[in-house]
């Protein structure tokens, strides 16, 4: 089928920064990292037979790594988990960053902000970052097609605008699920609805941002790069369900973070700034006796000098400014 969206499939890149990595005044003020704190904003937007799909969502939830779904009918297990997240988890997350007064970045499903439309202008005072996730929490390979996807986007970037009230976002995008159209989909319509993307996290090659070929040069366009601000699975409150190398209590998840931003730090003290993220979830991290080893955390951080707790668009505004995009002598696509 006739499509006018294409494959977005850049050369993969094993150089990178290096041993190039930039040094010195990397981040504003002199700050030797920048924290980023990602809340995915899912429940509502999973696969429910509430929301016409064929089977409840069998990822990411307390029963099981995967529960096994029954097609045609509501799994009110399952959905009772979800809820949990919205009901407790999404209070007790924001309570706590009060407290510290921080912004954090939300990978917002847009189906789960409009469906719990109350928090949408609390965050947008917190100076939350409204970013999104998609706009179903499902994978977009499950579609019909790039056509399909585009829509999906489109109708995501309304349901984020109506729940937030702002007219500029979302301010970036990470789908996880995406496709290999994803990246060309998403340029595309930002720039036919006039919103700024500032960035893209589906990639975890780095801890600092980078620069890509822009994905709109596939349709003949001046190529003004695509900003990657690398995401993470590692300092991800999923390790709850994870096997092996996970958590089970918040002890486990303080001990997580800290060895991963001692070592940030460390390199950051050696004149070599980076940026860490960590990964939310409301209904994972929301449990009491988890939040107890987020908090310690955030208190653990806070004594530290020189650290940068940002949002991930004020990451790529200050990167945009100081580290413009520079084009490749030559782009190749495989």
């Amino acid at each position: 089928m006739a499509t006018a969206y294409k494959q977005f499939l850049p050369p993969r890149d094993f150089v990178g920064y290096g041993l190039d990595t930039p040094k010195g005044d990397v981040w504003p003020n002199g700050a030797k990292i920048a924290v980023s704190f990602v809340l995915n904003y899912e429940e509502g937007a999973e696969h429910t037979v509430w929301n016409g799909d064929e089977h409840s969502e069998p990822f990411l939830n307390e029963a099981n790594y995967f529960r096994n779904r029954v097609d045609g009918r509501r799994d009110m297990y399952t959905e009772s988990l979800y809820d949990y997240g919205i009901r407790v988890g999404v209070p007790r997350i924001i309570r706590l960053f009060k407290k510290f007064n921080w912004p954090f970045t939300l990978w917002l499903n847009s189906r789960a902000i409009e469906a719990s439309a109350q928090y949408g202008p609390v965050l947008v005072d917190m100076g939350c970052d409204m970013a999104a996730h998609g706009n179903r929490w499902i994978t977009q390979t499950e579609l019909s097609g790039p056509e399909e996807e585009a829509t999906h986007v489109a109708q995501g970037i309304e349901r984020i605008q109506a729940a937030s009230g702002l007219k500029d976002v979302p301010t970036g995008w990470y789908l996880g699920r995406g496709s290999l159209y994803s990246k060309h989909i998403i340029s595309k319509v930002h720039k036919e609805k006039g919103v700024p993307l500032l960035y893209c996290s589906d990639c975890y090659a780095d801890d600092l941002p980078f620069w890509v070929e822009d994905p709109l040069t596939l349709d003949g366009e001046e190529d003004k790069g695509m900003l990657m601000v690398p995401y993470g699975l590692v300092n991800n409150d999923h390790k709850f369900y994870s096997k092996g190398a996970g958590a089970s209590t918040g002890k486990d998840w303080f001990d997580i973070l800290k060895g991963d931003f001692e070592t940030l730090y460390s390199e950051a003290e050696e004149g070599s700034p980076k940026m860490m993220t960590i990964a939310l979830h409301s209904r994972l991290i929301g449990r009491p006796g988890r939040l107890q080893g987020l908090k310690q955390f955030m208190e653990y951080i806070s004594a530290r000098e020189g650290v940068w707790v940002t949002t991930r668009a004020d990451i790529a505004r200050h990167w945009r400014s100081k580290f413009p995009y520079e084009k490749p002598q030559r782009l190749v696509h495989n």
